[in-house]
């Protein structure tokens, strides 16, 4: 396949986001259609490609061989199984779905018609966290054993406006931990095994499920600590919107998602290793510091279908993250 062409499934931050990935950034795929959300016909306009009225009708066009999902969670497992019917490879945004058994039908939906699917993990593309894995796929720390991951943010009264705030879509447990618990999966290298968790919500505010802590232990002995609040007095913590601590047998890394990356290696004081540039979400949503990490994802999905391979991010390491989510909610 010479050219991949891609449909939009939602038309809101993140449709604007990755129509922004597909026209600057990424070769070998175009943006051909955008469906679903009121600001659908307005995206494609500012894009110049057509808009089409519903998903139904965005699946049934010819110029379309695969889509990227970008609605609400609720609305993953239905949109995933109907590309699927229709033939069209499948990257859909993270958390990949609500439950482990939503992933599942979405895994054998594709399976079944013999289409890629791939789910969205930018952590594993952004800068300190891309080299902080190179690092250790390099033996320079040792076999992990040990890792600490947080995300943490002050209390707001206005945080997660729109449909996030619905408890059915998950709240921050499903939203920030399908970024937490994939992180801990890929740095330790195994599938976890044991996992004590305590889901509680102090204050009653807008944001469903605001606090959780979960102890993993994996097949391989690695284990895990993981925090994730959305309710820290303010000014909360600077540095730890996410932040990770890898700690192997000869040295450790301390990886700022939007910082530095560090690196104590063989015993020698902490180093930097790289630092990502500052990141604007509101003022410069578009800009290539905060694009690098989804355009190198997308540029991933366009190559694999177009060679034939599986992706970085299979829907098997979607659903495992989800599967840790489940068992953080239920209080293993």
């Amino acid at each position: 396949m010479d050219w991949v062409r891609i449909g939009l499934i939602g038309s809101g931050y993140m449709g604007r986001t990755y129509a922004e990935c597909l026209k600057r950034y990424t070769t070998g795929g175009v943006l051909t259609a955008v469906a679903g959300g009121t600001r659908a016909a307005g995206l494609a306009a500012d894009y110049s490609v057509a808009h089409s009225p519903g998903i139904e009708d965005l699946l049934a066009r010819p110029d379309v061989d695969a889509v990227l999902v970008t609605s609400p969670h609720t609305a993953h497992v239905t949109q995933v199984e109907a590309a699927a019917r229709a033939g069209k490879h499948v990257l859909v945004e993270k958390p990949m779905a609500l439950n482990a058994a939503e992933c599942d039908r979405m895994i054998a939906a594709c399976d079944e018609a013999g289409i890629v699917l791939s789910v969205i993990q930018t952590w594993r593309f952004r800068g300190t966290v891309a080299r902080a894995k190179q690092l250790v796929a390099a033996g320079e720390i040792g076999a992990v054993r040990m890792l600490q991951v947080r995300m943490l943010f002050p209390w707001a009264d206005d945080a997660g406006k729109g449909w996030t705030t619905s408890p059915e879509e998950g709240g921050l447990l499903l939203d920030a931990g399908a970024h937490v618990y994939d992180f801990a999966r890929w740095f330790a290298g195994s599938e976890a095994v044991r996992v004590m968790g305590t889901v509680r919500d102090f204050r009653g505010g807008p944001v469903p499920f605001p606090t959780a802590m979960a102890q993993i232990e994996f097949a391989n002995g690695v284990i895990a600590s993981t925090w994730l609040s959305w309710e820290l007095p303010a000014p909360g913590l600077p540095q730890n919107s996410f932040r990770a601590l890898v700690i192997g047998d000869h040295g450790m890394l301390d990886v700022d998602g939007y910082g530095k990356l560090q690196a104590s290696l063989h015993g020698k004081p902490w180093e930097l290793v790289w630092e990502q540039p500052a990141i604007d979400f509101i003022g410069r949503p578009l800009a290539p510091e905060r694009l690098e990490a989804f355009y190198l994802q997308v540029q991933d999905f366009i190559d694999c279908i177009r060679e034939g391979r599986p992706p970085a991010v299979t829907g098997a390491d979607g659903r495992a993250a989800i599967d840790m989510v489940d068992r953080v909610r239920a209080g293993e």
